[in-house]
């Protein structure tokens, strides 16, 4: 009897054992008059479980309800003013048009040049990179 017990302890301490074995571990030490430290635990606990009784959890719903609430009002808000936002800005893409074509030739020569420029300047770079080439080249050999 007291092997068993003794198991039922070692699978009770590592939190394996099933709700019956706990009830079997629990009854044994109530019927002996010995207390043993695992006797004293278990009178304790009892005495608690009596006194404070089952723990209860209360979730507050109203609150849970309102938080929900005024967060999807401030989510409608926010999506409205940026629709709004957006439709109002919509309208000014016509502010840079440009309806004469001599004018829009000269612009937009004016933006293939530059780009050119930026084109050239790169390809100095680009030289002084096939040089840097050439010299590992006669490195490694």
């Amino acid at each position: 009897m007291e092997s068993q017990t003794n198991k039922l302890l070692q699978k009770y301490w590592e939190g394996k054992t099933s709700v019956d074995e706990e009830k079997a571990i629990k009854n044994s030490f109530a019927k002996t008059s010995e207390k043993s430290f695992e006797g004293l635990f278990f009178e304790e606990l009892k005495k608690r479980k009596s006194v404070e009784g089952a723990p209860t959890f209360v979730i507050p719903k109203q609150k849970t309800k309102l938080l929900w609430k005024l967060s999807s009002v401030a989510a409608t808000i926010i999506i409205l003013i940026a629709l709004s936002i957006g439709f109002f800005n919509s309208n000014d893409n016509n502010k840079y048009a440009i309806n004469d074509p001599k004018e829009a030739y000269e612009i937009s020569q004016q933006a293939l040049m530059m780009v050119s420029a930026k084109l050239n300047k790169g390809k100095i770079y680009s030289e002084n990179l096939d040089r840097i080439n050439d010299v590992k080249q006669i490195i490694n050999k």
